[in-house]
């Protein structure tokens, strides 16, 4: 795993430390290595999960089978994670990752 020079970590939750760690072995199994090109900072909605550390940013360039990847990411996490293809087809393709539990601990 690298990040993306400039990535902040500061307040990155644990679940999305995990999150990340399976990320990679997917991303490895598709031919890549898996790019964390945004948490905390950068430019996101002003409501973005980003901001308390519970979303990230992955680089897609080289992934083989990126929607399988995508897929595989989504099931391994469940459904307190969501996973997202954003701009897909354009230079700034990612897959948003967010940690966002959708019933209460």
């Amino acid at each position: 795993m690298q990040l993306k020079p400039g990535v902040r970590l500061l307040g990155l939750r644990p679940e999305l430390v995990v999150a990340l760690i399976v990320a990679d072995e997917i991303w490895r199994r598709h031919g890549a290595d898996l790019v964390v090109t945004a948490v905390i900072d950068g430019v996101h909605k002003r409501a973005s999960e980003h901001y308390s550390g519970c979303a990230a940013d992955l680089r897609v360039h080289g992934v083989e089978n990126l929607a399988e990847a995508v897929d595989e990411l989504q099931d391994a996490l469940g459904g307190d994670f969501d996973v997202i293809l954003e701009s897909a087809n354009t230079p700034n393709a990612h897959v948003h990752l967010e940690f966002q539990p959708k019933l209460a601990y």
